[in-house]
C-alpha cells in the first residue's frame, strides 16, 4: 500500500490530506473539505505535476519565465536545463513564448516579466 500525507494547495483552506493507494489501485483521500482536495490528492499519488517558474538573463536584463500548464514532476529538472540551454534574444515582452512545447510536454515556457538593467 502506498501512503502520502500532504497539504492541499488547490484553495486557501490548505487541508491536511492523507492519500492511500492499495494493491488493487484503489485510491482513498481523507481530510479534504472540498472536491478539489480529493482531485489534488488523487493526482499527487498517481502523476504529480508542477508549474515551473524561473528567471533567465538576457542582453539588457532578466526575464521571468513560467510553464503555461503544469508538467510531470519528474520532468522539472530536464525542463529547467532546457531553459538554461536556450539562447536569448535582445528583447522580450510579457506573453512571448520562450520555448514552445518544451521537451514534448505540451507546455510552453512563457515570459511573465521583463526586468531591464539600469
Amino acid at each position: 500500500m502506498k501512503r502520502i500525507e500532504l497539504t492541499c494547495i488547490r484553495c486557501p483552506i490548505g487541508c491536511h490530506l492523507v492519500v492511500t493507494k492499495n494493491d488493487k489501485g484503489e485510491i482513498k483521500v481523507v481530510g479534504n473539505r472540498c472536491p478539489r482536495g480529493e482531485e489534488y490528492g488523487r493526482q499527487e499519488i498517481t502523476e504529480p505535476r508542477r508549474t515551473i517558474t524561473t528567471i533567465k538573463s538576457f542582453k539588457d536584463g532578466t526575464i521571468s519565465l513560467k510553464t503555461d500548464t503544469p508538467i510531470k514532476k519528474e520532468q522539472c529538472f530536464d525542463v529547467l536545463k532546457e531553459i538554461d540551454n536556450q539562447k536569448t534574444k535582445n528583447s522580450y515582452k510579457i506573453g512571448d513564448i520562450f520555448i514552445k512545447n518544451v521537451l514534448g510536454t505540451h507546455s510552453n515556457i512563457v515570459v511573465t516579466g521583463v526586468h531591464h538593467e539600469e
